[in-house]
């Protein structure tokens, strides 16, 4: 009588993945009430804010999606951390808590959505699971850097087929308010949006001897 005796090895292997990617490779747009049919997949502004045109209160949401792809489904999400870069906008301006808090809100996004076509009037579902709160600005132009997004993330690699990224909007809509970052068309590379993410697989290895 033979006896196969199999000794499986069970290695956990730490990776940090570290992803800011450009406009050419990136997923991200900004959607406004404002012209709420137009298109803006190809923008320098990563913003939540709320302001008037023409005495006409409008608001303005951000949408990003990361290449997740690389981590393992089964992987366990040790920290993930989002800095979004604050900058000067020519057209948006800078951070601003003129009529109160600017405090921001980054959901999971749960329906699919596209650079090239999303719009105010088609932006895609979202829930407010797990969801991230921004506090509100202490000056105008206030990175913020880490943003605790580990449970998102740990959601998104769960469940893949209803997660489609972040959207970022004011907390309260109320008009004069506003955080400005850069988005990944930015001209400087360093300010795009950037996520950082340290997961742990478990890797078998299967030794069998007689």
């Amino acid at each position: 009588l033979f006896l196969t005796i199999g000794t499986v090895n069970l290695k956990a292997q730490v990776t940090t993945i570290v992803l800011q990617p450009n406009e050419d490779n990136s997923k991200d747009a900004l959607i406004s009430s404002f012209e709420p049919s137009k298109n803006r997949g190809v923008y320098p502004d990563f913003v939540a804010k709320s302001w008037t045109v023409s005495g006409n209160p409008v608001d303005y949401r951000s949408l990003i999606e990361f290449d997740l792809s690389n981590i393992p489904s089964g992987a366990i999400i040790n920290s993930a951390g989002l800095s979004l870069f604050s900058q000067e906008s020519a057209g948006l301006g800078s951070h601003s808590t003129t009529s109160g808090s600017n405090e921001s809100v980054l959901s999971r996004i749960t329906s699919s959505w596209d650079e090239n076509a999303v719009t105010w009037n088609n932006q895609p579902t979202t829930t407010a699971e797990n969801e991230v709160f921004l506090s509100e600005s202490s000056s105008s132009t206030q990175d913020y850097l880490d943003i605790d997004v580990t449970n998102l993330i740990e959601d998104m690699i769960a469940d893949p087929t209803n997660s489609h990224g972040f959207l970022l909007k004011l907390l309260n809509e109320q008009y004069y308010r506003k955080l400005v970052f850069a988005a990944s068309g930015h001209s400087n590379s360093d300010l795009h949006p950037k996520l950082e993410v340290t997961y742990t697989e478990t890797i078998q290895n299967n030794d069998n001897c007689i």
